[in-house]
C-alpha cells in the first residue's frame, strides 16, 4: 500500500469515526493485501463488549452466493444439473416442470417471495417453522410469470434450492455446507444460525430510534440457504479469494454463477459495473445486520458487516472504494454543535412533493430530532446537532448517519429545509400545514 492511499484510508476512517458514523466490522484489500481490516461499535450493548475483526454478523441474503456455490459442487458431482427442473427433486411442486434450478439461482423463477406476504414481517418471522412447512406455504401459488422471462428476488427460490441439497446430499444444510464448503476453506467462523445453540462471538442486532434500541426478532429456524448463515469479515474474505481461485468448483463453472443472466442477477450474486468497474456484489441484511460485499475484478475487495440496521453500508462500501481506485471522494463535516438562540419553532411535520411519507421534527428537552422512514418504510429517530447559523439559516447534522438539514426562517417561521439524505439526494421539505392550505 502506498504510503497515499494509507493516509488517504485512515482520514476517511477518521472522519466517519469521529462521529460516531461507523458500526461494525470492515475489511478492505486489494491486490491480495489486507489494506484495512478494524472494527467500531459495540457487538453487545448490554454487556459492553466491542465490536472486533473476529466478531460474527449474521450476513443475511450474502448467504445466497454460499447457496449457489453448493448447487454448482454438486452439478460437478454429476448429481444435477442446473437446467433440471425442480419436480425432478421436489416431484410434488406445482409447476416444477417449468421452472430450473437456474431460474431459482437467478431469481427468475417467478415464484412469489415468501417474504413479501403480508404477515410476514409482522408474525411469521417471528416463529419457528421446518423448512417444509416454510415452502408449503408458498409453492400454491400462483407463478407471476412464466419462468425465466423476468427478474423478481425471491428467498422462496433459495429455500428450494436449500431443499434440493438437503434431499441429494443426505444431510441437511448446515451439515452439507460445513463439510463441503466451510471446513475445506479454513472458514471457521462461519456457520448457519439456528435457533437453539448458542454461537461463540455473535453479535447482537440493533436499530435506532433516538438511541440504540433492540431490532425485530427473526427467527433463524428456517432462512437456511436464503440467509440464514453467519460469519465474520476474515471468513468473507477467505471467501472471495476461493471463488477467484476457483477452489470449490472450476473455472467454467465460477464464470457460469458470476454470469449475469436478467436485470445484473447471476447466481448468488449480481454482477454489474460499480463506478464503472466489472463488480460482483450482494448485500444483506436481517434482523438489525446490515452488510455489503463488493468484489471487483480488478482484485479489489470491501466488506463491511454491522450490527445496527442504520449504517449505510452501501453508500460507505462504494466511497472506499472511490478511495482505492483513485476517485473523488467525500468526509463528512465534524459534528460540532454550535449555540443556536431558539429552536422550537423548527418543530413541525413536513413533506416532500409527490411522497406520502412526512418527516417529524420534534423537541425533546431543549433537543432537536428528526423521524424519518428508510428502508422498507421502517422509521428512525435521529438527533440533530446544529454545526453551523448565520441569518436567516441553521444547519444541522444528523447522528448515527451522514445527514443534513439547511433550515431557512424568518420571523420564526420555517420557510423552506433542503434535505440531503447519506446517498446526497437533496429534497425540498415544505410544512405540512402550508400544503394543506395550498
Amino acid at each position: 500500500m502506498t504510503i497515499d492511499l494509507q493516509i488517504r484510508l485512515k482520514e476517511w476512517e477518521e472522519a466517519y469515526n469521529l462521529n460516531s458514523y461507523l458500526f461494525g466490522s470492515l475489511l478492505v484489500a486489494y491486490k491480495g493485501e489486507i489494506l484495512l481490516n478494524n472494527a467500531y461499535g459495540m457487538a453487545n450493548l448490554e454487556h459492553k463488549v466491542l465490536n472486533t475483526s473476529e466478531t460474527k454478523f449474521r450476513i443475511g441474503s450474502i448467504t445466497k452466493s454460499f447457496t449457489a456455490a453448493a448447487i454448482f459442487q454438486l452439478q460437478e458431482q454429476n448429481k444435477l444439473h442446473i437446467q433440471d427442473p425442480i419436480n425432478k427433486y421436489l416431484p410434488d411442486f406445482p409447476n416444477g416442470d417449468r421452472i430450473t434450478i437456474y431460474n431459482c439461482l437467478t431469481n427468475t423463477s417467478g415464484i412469489t417471495n415468501f417474504t413479501s406476504f403480508s404477515d410476514f414481517w409482522d408474525k411469521t418471522m417471528r416463529l419457528s417453522f421446518s423448512l417444509e412447512e416454510v415452502i408449503s406455504s408458498f409453492k400454491s401459488g400462483s407463478l407471476l410469470f412464466d419462468p425465466g422471462t423476468k427478474f423478481d428476488y425471491s428467498n422462496s427460490g433459495y429455500l428450494i434450492l436449500t431443499a434440493i441439497i438437503e434431499g441429494i446430499s443426505g444431510e441437511n444444510y448446515a451439515e452439507y455446507m460445513e463439510g463441503n464448503i466451510f471446513i475445506p476453506l479454513g472458514m471457521y467462523n462461519t456457520g448457519c444460525n439456528n435457533e437453539k445453540e448458542i454461537v461463540p462471538n455473535l453479535a447482537s442486532g440493533y436499530t435506532y430510534f433516538g438511541k440504540p434500541v433492540h431490532a425485530t426478532y427473526a427467527n433463524p429456524s428456517f432462512p437456511l440457504g436464503a440467509y440464514g448463515l453467519y460469519s465474520t469479515v476474515g471468513d468473507l474474505y477467505i471467501w472471495d479469494r476461493a471463488i477467484r481461485a476457483n477452489q470449490l468448483v472450476s473455472e467454467e463453472a465460477t464464470k457460469w454463477m458470476l454470469q449475469p443472466f436478467i436485470d445484473s442477477y447471476a447466481c448468488g450474486w449480481f454482477r454489474d459495473p460499480v463506478l464503472e468497474k466489472d463488480c460482483y456484489h450482494h448485500f444483506g441484511d436481517i434482523s438489525g445486520f446490515v452488510n455489503q460485499m463488493l468484489c471487483f475484478l480488478d482484485d479489489l475487495t470491501i466488506i463491511f458487516l454491522s450490527n445496527m440496521d442504520i449504517v449505510p453500508v452501501k453508500k460507505l462500501t462504494r466511497e472506499i472504494a472511490k478511495i482505492v481506485l483513485n476517485e473523488p471522494y467525500d468526509l463528512p463535516q465534524h459534528l460540532e454543535k454550535v449555540k443556536v438562540q431558539s429552536i422550537d419553532f423548527i418543530s413541525g411535520k413536513y413533506v416532500m412533493k409527490d411522497c406520502p411519507l412526512p418527516l417529524h421534527i420534534t423537541t425533546e428537552e431543549n433537543d432537536l430530532f428528526l423521524t424519518v422512514s428508510k428502508d422498507y418504510g421502517v422509521q428512525y429517530k435521529f438527533n440533530l446537532i446544529p454545526i453551523n447559523q448565520e441569518y436567516g439559516k441553521i444547519v444541522f447534522k444528523t447522528t448515527m448517519i451522514d445527514e443534513t438539514l439547511e433550515i431557512s426562517h424568518s420571523n420564526n417561521e420555517v420557510t423552506s429545509i433542503l434535505y440531503t439524505d447519506y446517498f446526497g439526494k437533496q429534497t425540498s421539505l415544505y410544512n405540512s400545514k402550508n400544503i394543506i392550505k395550498n
